[in-house]
């Protein structure tokens, strides 16, 4: 096809007219930022640039002054307008400024026009959001940050070898604690901390500093198999974390005066010990919070229902096809507030026993946050309740009922893991209340 058999008539806003020449800036918008005493500059990239075609066009014939008109006309009406380019086709714009119209003696029955346009593009505001779960994550490292900082109290150097012996026998009690705590839990957990109980022995005692053992803690807690898994598995997770710290077993044992000076060292390097274990144990039950799956997906039949308006309704009875739902596991809202409650009295009995500023101030922060990250997921989570069907209905019968709406079925079989959606059974089941 030659170029010329693609050209179009052009127009704007349905009015006619002819061009002379045309032109229109494309490329990138870009920022260079150049520094004193450096030689190298960088230049930023900001975007496309916008559409503007500059288009140079005339009418003509004994009504030059009538099409004038009207194209003034066009060109003088608010907001965006459709233009048909003569090479790049239709273009939804709006008139950029003035447009200079001309007539010259020399050329009669003619008008130019200078058009200038710009592409009208989407009227799109700015939302603003808290990253609630980011500034989650930067707390949690700060924490991990205070906590390594709070254990370089830790050391051993010049006490009798029966004080080092009974704070490592403290030690490695604790971690059987743990590992005992966690069997049932995650095996992964259980089993690295059983590893690190055997090599306590050699990470507290001089020569050693004990500096790598709040590392050891970190990979302890994170060597867990759930911490991968779905939204019920990381609740689990969470909340056997926030027992380490609340349980008495790993409670500071009371320094007294009464005590005899090595009495008292050890009681306060095994204090420093259970502190390390109790703050890393909040800060990733803290962090695991964050990876908790989000609620912003929707179903195959709820995306059909927008699209078309009416609830697709399926049945596996009526097809061969494998049901496909975008549906996420997240975390319900009684698991949310659960998981908010415990944190908080965990962190909270925790800065009680905290004698460090330092790890105070992080502990407040992580609680300040993690509040803010548990409030914002609560408002995208529907809250449920339980309603029991007074006999053995249909799951698309009971949505048709219940909320008005029979694309909601798959939300209860899937809510309720119901065996078959043709027979849901006269049970309890956990359903939005709206």
């Amino acid at each position: 096809m030659a170029w010329k058999d693609r050209l179009q008539p052009a127009s704007f806003r349905g009015v006619p007219f002819k061009v002379d020449d045309e032109s229109a800036p494309v490329g990138r918008r870009v920022e260079t930022h150049e520094y004193p005493n450096r030689d190298k500059s960088y230049t930023e990239d900001l975007g496309k640039v916008t559409f503007r075609p500059n288009i140079t066009a005339y009418v003509i014939g004994d009504d030059c002054f009538d099409q004038r008109d009207r194209l003034i006309e066009a060109l003088n009406k608010p907001g965006p307008g459709t233009l048909i380019h003569p090479t790049y086709g239709e273009l939804n714009v709006c008139v950029n400024g003035e447009i200079n119209v001309s007539t010259t003696s020399s050329e009669g029955r003619m008008v130019r026009l200078d058009l200038l346009f710009v592409e009208a593009g989407e009227l799109e505001y700015p939302t603003a959001g808290a990253a609630t779960a980011n500034t989650l994550v930067s707390s949690c490292s700060a924490l991990d940050d205070c906590i390594s900082d709070n254990f370089d109290k830790f050391g051993m150097e010049g006490m009798p070898d029966f004080v080092q012996n009974g704070v490592v026998d403290d030690a490695s009690g604790m971690l059987g604690f743990v590992s005992n705590k966690m069997a049932l839990v995650d095996s992964g957990i259980s089993s690295a901390a059983r590893l690190l109980q055997g090599d306590v022995s050699v990470l507290l005692p001089p020569p050693s500093s004990g500096k790598g053992f709040v590392d050891q803690l970190q990979s302890m807690w994170r060597s867990g198999n759930r911490l991968s898994g779905n939204a019920s598995d990381l609740y689990t997770m969470i909340k056997h974390f926030s027992g380490i710290s609340l349980g008495s077993d790993l409670a500071p044992r009371g320094v007294w005066k009464t005590d005899s000076k090595t009495t008292q060292h050890q009681k306060q390097q095994s204090n420093y010990v259970s502190s390390a274990v109790r703050t890393t144990a909040l800060s990733e039950a803290a962090y695991a919070v964050t990876t908790l799956p989000a609620a912003t997906t929707v179903s195959r039949e709820q995306s059909s229902q927008q699209a078309t308006g009416w609830p697709s309704v399926s049945h596996p009875a009526l097809t061969n096809a494998p049901e496909e739902t975008a549906s996420v596991d997240v975390p319900t809202w009684d698991e949310l507030v659960d998981i908010r409650d415990t944190l908080n009295i965990a962190i909270d009995k925790e800065m009680a026993r905290a004698t460090d500023d330092r790890l105070f101030l992080a502990l407040r922060r992580v609680k300040s946050d993690l509040n803010s990250d548990i409030k914002a997921r609560l408002s995208q989570t529907e809250k449920t309740v339980e309603r029991t069907p007074d006999e053995v209905l249909p799951a698309l019968v009971l949505a048709a009922t219940w909320f008005d709406n029979a694309a909601r079925e798959s939300d209860i079989v899937g809510r309720n893991a119901v065996a078959h959606p043709g027979f849901v059974p006269v049970s309890p089941l956990r359903v939005p209340v709206r």
